[in-house]
């Protein structure tokens, strides 16, 4: 009977079927672009860690990064949820009569279930598996930005369990996808299923401050905006989540690598800066002392300034370090050069040079940054998809609320402005909640840092923060402007939605 069923809705229902299978899809291959490249970053990590000798520890990017993942976690669940709500409601008078039949509460949420399940899965493990191939092919284009700067053999590979983990998750997650909206409309009365639908817009609810504030400043597009949010509280809900966090997300991450870049800088090259140009390293060489005939060496050099030993700041390291002031740069690369290869083979000895530190560090950073940028896309698409998925699955509802607007005397001008209204105030509500938070996390971290909020202040990523919040907020008006052509289309078919 089930199998049946679900046959003759796919046969008939052509277009919502495919809407769902891609929206699974595309939630399913972020999510495993999210953990493939967690993965990776995790391997890549305890690689380095085992290059240096030293033992893994939780740092403060660690956390950082796990939130950020969790956090995509979540907004990807909110996202198929949406979907699933969406496409469910659609149905909500097909379901009233169902159990008007006598179908049972259970017996509606296991037909619920099991056609999110059929329609979604197999969709959902295609994504999974090409999420995975996106995230091998950007790390690689990572580690080619970030080659000169690595001194050990980067990771780049997913293990079978971390592939078979990828698509139990994504499993797990349709499933709890689809068990959230079924539940809640197994249980809804036939009554209401019948004569109502999932329709809201006969909340009853006092208007907020918000709203007021609207209607008494900002004119009758953005105060109709404000209601119809506010009837539509409670399916919006999980869109305004959503960007919640793909803003909340992104601005830690572009802070979190705000402070490392300038950490680096504070612990590394300003307080090096004028002691050393070129440095060698002898490991465990302070016991045995300084090699006088190296220290002649050093100083006869052309180019070198002055030679000195020791570093305050690692004096319980017990290596030995000879500090090369040197007077030109042109002079700093010559006698790096001839000090790599005079130690050339010798494992106990490392050669640095300051300059090239620094372009191997913006080399780093350049790749941190591509990370930055293309996982802040990933969390973009998971917030405005379900703007999408909630915008354009509800057309029918905004076609009877345009066509009462008309019938009261709104113009098709003024109806445009509310719809570009509601665009702006689903991305600043949850940008203002993303806000909030973002400025404890981040006091938190500067004064746990050795970087100055003077210095972070000036280096704030402004610009980074402005692009995404606009390409958000284009992204959602587009989706508003597509529902706009679908709820406005005809004049005749508006006359007969509100009949």
């Amino acid at each position: 009977m089930l199998r049946s069923y679900l046959a003759s809705y796919v046969r008939h229902n052509r277009g919502s079927v495919t809407s769902l299978a891609v929206i699974s899809f595309v939630a399913s291959a972020l999510l495993g672009l999210v953990i493939g490249v967690s993965h990776m970053v995790v391997a890549d990590y305890l690689a380095r860690m085992d290059h240096l000798g030293q033992a893994p520890s939780v740092t403060g990017s660690t956390v950082a990064f796990g939130a950020v993942t969790a956090m995509s976690a979540v907004s990807l669940v909110l996202m198929l949820k949406s979907a699933f709500g969406v496409s469910m409601s659609m149905r909500i008078r097909q379901l009233g009569v169902l159990k008007s039949v006598g179908a049972s509460d259970a017996q509606v949420r296991r037909l619920l279930l099991a056609e999110g399940c059929a329609l979604s899965l197999p969709a959902a493990c295609l994504g999974v598996l090409a999420g995975m191939g996106l995230s091998l092919a950007l790390v690689a284009a990572i580690l080619a930005l970030t080659t000169e700067s690595r001194v050990y053999e980067p990771i780049i590979g997913l293990s079978p369990s971390t592939v078979l983990a990828g698509i139990l998750v994504a499993a797990a997650t349709i499933v709890v996808s689809a068990l959230l909206p079924a539940r809640r409309l197994g249980r809804i009365s036939v009554l209401r299923a019948i004569s109502e639908g999932d329709d809201e817009l006969s909340s009853r609810r006092r208007p907020g401050p918000l709203f007021r504030a609207l209607t008494r400043r900002l004119g009758v597009e953005a105060s109709l905006a404000a209601q119809s949010l506010r009837a539509r509280r409670r399916t919006m809900r999980t869109a305004n989540a959503s960007i919640a966090l793909a803003v909340l997300a992104f601005v830690t991450l572009m802070n979190v690598e705000t402070l490392s870049h300038l950490s680096t800088q504070v612990t590394y090259f300003e307080r090096y800066d004028g002691v050393w140009d070129v440095r060698v390293s002898v490991a465990d060489g302070a016991a045995a002392g300084a090699d006088g005939a190296l220290l002649e060496e050093l100083r006869s050099m052309d180019g070198v300034a002055s030679v000195t030993l020791g570093d305050e700041y690692k004096v319980e390291s017990g290596d030995l370090f000879y500090n090369v002031l040197v007077d030109s740069p042109a002079a700093e690369a010559e006698v790096a050069q001839a000090l790599e290869d005079r130690f050339a083979g010798d494992k106990n000895v490392e050669v640095l040079s300051l300059s090239a530190e620094a372009e191997r560090d913006a080399s780093a950073r350049a790749g941190l940054r591509l990370f930055v940028d293309v996982f802040a896309a990933v969390l973009a698409c998971i917030g405005v998809s379900d703007v999408f998925a909630s915008v354009l699955g509800r057309v029918p509802e905004r076609r009877r609320e345009v066509s009462q607007l008309l019938a009261a005397g709104i113009t098709r001008r003024q109806v445009r402005g509310m719809f570009t209204s509601e665009a702006t105030l689903i991305v600043v509500r949850p940008l203002s909640w993303a806000a909030a938070l973002n400025v404890v996390v981040t006091a938190l971290a500067v004064e746990a840092s050795p970087v100055t909020w003077e210095a972070f202040l000036a280096n704030m990523p402004l610009a980074h923060v402005a692009a995404f919040v606009a390409a958000c907020w284009l992204l959602v008006l587009l989706a508003y402007r597509l529902g706009e052509r679908q709820a406005l289309r005809g004049d005749a078919a508006l006359a007969v939605d509100l009949t």
